[in-house]
Parts: C-alpha cells; structure tokens; sequence
C-alpha cells in the first residue's frame, strides 16, 4: 500500500492521519466528560483536564499537518449523489475548522483564565496573555458549545459512511478502512 492517496483510493498515510485523529478526538471527548462533574481542585480532574487539553493540542496538531499534506495529494474520486458529495463537503470542512478552532479557544481561554497548559505532564506553556476572566468566560461558552456540535458533526460523518456502506453498498468506508488497498 502506497503512503500517497491516488484518485481511487486513500493512501496509507492520510488513512493513518483519519484513524489518529479520531483516536486523539476520543481521548478529548472521554476525558473532558469523566472531569466535569469532578469538584473542581480535584486531582483526578486536573488530571483528566490536562489529558484533555493535551489530546486537544494533539488534536490541532494532527489536523495542521495533515492539511498540509492534502493539500499537495489528489483525493479520490466521490461515491453518490450530488447531495451527499456536498453534505460530506460541508461536514468535512466543518470538521476541520471546528477541530483547529476549539483547542485554540481552549488555548486561550486557558490563558485568560492563568490554568497553565500542560502537555502530558512534559512540557509547560507559558502564561502569554494577560489574566482576564470576563474574556475567559465570553471563551468557554462558545468552547462549551463548539465541542458537543464538533462531536455532533463527528456522528454524522459516521453515519455518512455507514449509508454508504449498508444503503449504496459503494466502497466509500472500505477506501479508509486500514489494510484496504481499494
């Protein structure tokens, strides 16, 4: 299997990039929901909010490199109608600005709030911004928001590629699945 995507099929490289990502966005989702009902100053939940944040970081990451690399591969040719190819255009984009802007707002609303970001207990950023909590607050309730609309978004993608699969029977979700060479 080829590291490069052709115009039949998805290269094992952006199947890797896919596949970790949606790892990465599991571990920020399953830990921001086991910290938030945690009392705040609990070490469990510091605990759990500094692995959010760090799959978070990942997350952007992840995402940054990968655009890049799609940006100079071909991407393989649409299965369905006209309506799907552009519902999995929106969701896609979607995607992929609401996985760069969330942990960007999260970023700074941890800078604004002076709860140092701490990624996986290695490396320390440091305080950049001045402390504002009103900007801090004005930040969460959109983060608050953005994150279970990213996860909403996740759903439909899933369920994008299971109408594939079981309706229209193409090899929409076998092209990505690792091993596949179709």
């Amino acid at each position: 299997m080829s590291l490069s995507n052709t115009t039949s099929r998805w290269g094992a490289f952006n199947k890797l990039m896919h596949w970790g990502l949606f790892l990465v966005l599991a571990g920020v989702f399953i830990t921001v929901n086991m910290a938030i009902d945690l009392e705040r100053g609990d070490p469990t939940k510091g605990f759990l909010m500094m692995l959010h944040k760090s799959f978070a970081v990942t997350a952007l990451l992840l995402m940054v490199i990968w655009r890049i690399k799609r940006a100079f591969s071909p991407r393989p040719f649409a299965y369905g109608a006209i309506w799907q190819v552009r519902l999995a255009q929106v969701t896609h984009w979607a995607m992929i600005l609401f996985v760069l802007m969330i942990p960007v707002g999260g970023f700074l609303m941890s800078q604004f709030f002076g709860s140092p970001l701490v990624i996986f207990n290695v490396v320390t950023v440091p305080q950049l911004l001045p402390i504002n909590e009103e900007i801090g607050g004005a930040i969460m309730s959109v983060h608050r928001i953005a994150g279970p609309f990213l996860f909403f978004i996740i759903l439909v993608h899933i369920a994008g590629a299971l109408w594939h699969h079981f309706i229209d029977k193409d090899d929409t979700l076998k092209r990505m699945l690792p091993g596949s060479g179709k």
